[in-house]
């Protein structure tokens, strides 16, 4: 018997009692597994597959005994997260270390509507928030992208809020954590993402507040006017109408998400942009930076006193 995680390539109907899965394992290699015509399988998504090797006109391949996808298995959420690296680009940062930041953060939060709002609403997409992607393209699309986002989003508020003193941290810091939170609802899975029937006729933006309305709701603080405040960072943080907000911000809180969001969401581009680049040479076009080309110094970074 030999067990294995790996990833669909393909699904083949023959016209034999199996039908031929090509599977790639997670040390690149492929194999061909025959499995029951009947079996519910969903290409480029990871499985464990029990098998057993057979011979089939002189070659081996393996007969699927039992499988089981990922979502499916016991295995907690560190070792979904170990198996899905092998077979998928994942944030370019550890995930605890991203939790770390992020809870962090969710903990400082005082005010106790926007605390029962912001905590409720995380701790209900918890598990997707650390795996979905932040976008299908453009920028953070890998999994773990929303989350990483938003960690760095929650570091870069810090030095915001030290200089300018008038903005109220726990909104800050509330609607850092909560404008992407939706995109686990907006599309459809976090390894291969397309847009749901919900995120294409709704969107994150207006998911998200009319989440924070109905916990509001539920806890009785739909009077509050905190309410009214996070609900107006969700909907404004993309800024431009075109871009899917109804509202421009309109307080100061609204305006630091959406030039925070904006700034890492640009600068990651970037960075990833300029890490495929040899130093003196331009970048290629880049689309969220209106099909600029940037140019890496051929100097080294200067080095830490």
């Amino acid at each position: 018997m030999k067990n294995f995680y790996a990833k669909i390539d393909s699904y083949n109907e023959t016209t034999y009692e199996t039908n031929t899965l090509s599977v790639l394992l997670a040390d690149g290699t492929r194999l061909t597994l025959r499995i029951d015509e009947e079996e519910d399988i969903r290409e480029e998504e990871v499985y464990h597959f029990e098998t057993e090797p057979i011979e089939f006109k002189g070659r081996t391949q393996y007969l699927v005994k039992s499988h089981a996808h990922i979502n499916d298995m016991d295995i907690g959420f560190a070792a979904k997260i170990a198996v899905m690296k092998d077979f998928y680009p994942f944030a370019p940062i550890d995930v605890e270390k991203t939790k770390k930041t992020i809870e962090k953060s969710l903990d400082s939060i005082k005010e106790t509507t926007v605390a029962t709002i912001t905590k409720e609403l995380y701790e209900e997409h918890r598990e997707d928030f650390y795996l979905y992607p932040a976008a299908t393209r453009f920028h953070h699309a890998y999994i773990g992208g929303v989350a990483h986002h938003t960690a760095t989003m929650l570091e870069l508020a810090e030095g915001l809020l030290k200089v300018y003193t008038f903005l109220n941290r726990d909104l800050l810091i509330a609607g850092i954590i909560l404008h992407d939170l939706f995109k686990t609802v907006e599309l459809s899975n976090f390894y291969a993402p397309e847009y749901t029937r919900e995120g294409r006729l709704l969107g994150h933006l207006a998911m998200g507040s009319d989440a924070i309305g109905k916990v509001a709701e539920k806890n009785g603080l739909a009077d509050k006017e905190e309410v009214v405040l996070l609900r107006h960072m969700m909907l404004s943080h993309h800024y431009y109408g075109n871009f899917g907000s109804p509202k421009k911000p309109n307080i100061p809180e609204a305006l630091a998400l959406h030039f925070i969001d904006n700034i890492d969401s640009k600068f990651a581009v970037l960075g990833e942009a300029l890490a495929e680049t040899e130093p003196g040479e331009f970048t290629e076009p880049l689309g969220v930076l209106e099909r600029e080309r940037y140019y890496k110094a051929r100097s080294d970074k200067p080095k830490k006193p």
